[in-house]
């Protein structure tokens, strides 16, 4: 009987040996690789995007106001009409306010109301800046490697003044596709250009959302250099 916990002390030991050892063989499975998309898919995806950034910010948080709105009155027990009757009210106060400067100012009175929400605005765009970033670059990749391929069996004697011809065509949709989604984001910049003056207090000259500003910049340069990239590949066609 008195070597009881002596020997409770060596079970002890060997389920925390057990343990240790089950956990160190313990393996994370990896997380299965997605299958690349097509060309005809990326193009679809570009399409969407390009159509995507010519809504303008003012028309996203008009949206949003109207959905809240009608959320709203729904949550707080009113009737489907009354909730219509929101959301229309929130897209027209929208629309009366004719630039995004103006929404802002009007649905919020204090300067940390607004500067929350042009914040808030400017990281959603972000997201969708960098999603038509990586689907340009898909598409650039492929169009290049295609083109190169026909190239290549040019130089090599072989006619291929047909196929050329169709790939030239289908990269200038693309390029046109990209330019429309640069002439959307450079008009959402534009945007938040003016409501810079609303988040500034007193005699101040740095604006909190300068950070988000600059780096709203630089998506729009890499989004110039893919199609730029595109376009010269198009010029050695």
């Amino acid at each position: 009987m008195a070597d009881r916990p002596y020997f409770r002390k060596l079970i002890s030991a060997a389920l925390v040996a057990t343990l240790a050892l089950s956990a160190c063989n313990t393996t994370t499975p990896e997380p299965e690789a997605k299958p690349a998309l097509t060309m005809a898919q990326n193009e679809q995806l570009l399409r969407q995007q390009a159509e995507a950034m010519q809504k303008t910010i003012l028309e996203g948080a008009i949206a949003g106001a109207a959905v809240g709105g009608g959320g709203g009155f729904v949550l707080s027990g009113g009737s489907g009409d009354s909730a219509r009757r929101g959301a229309n009210f929130g897209l027209f106060a929208g629309a009366a306010a004719g630039t995004y400067v103006a929404f802002i100012q009007r649905k919020y009175i204090r300067r940390e109301r607004r500067l929350d929400a042009i914040k808030e605005d400017l990281d959603k765009n972000a997201i969708e800046m960098q999603t038509t970033i990586n689907v340009m670059r898909d598409v650039l990749v492929v169009q290049k490697a295609e083109l190169a391929a026909l190239q290549a069996r040019a130089a090599a004697g072989e006619d291929v003044s047909a196929d050329l011809g169709a790939e030239v065509t289908q990269a200038q949709a693309n390029l046109a596709e990209m330019e429309k989604a640069i002439s959307g984001a450079t008009n959402r910049q534009v945007e938040f250009g003016e409501a810079r003056g609303l988040t500034l207090a007193g005699n101040e000259t740095l604006s909190p959302i300068d950070p988000e500003l600059a780096a709203l910049s630089e998506q729009i340069a890499a989004m110039k250099a893919i199609a730029q990239d595109l376009s010269q590949s198009l010029g050695e066609a």
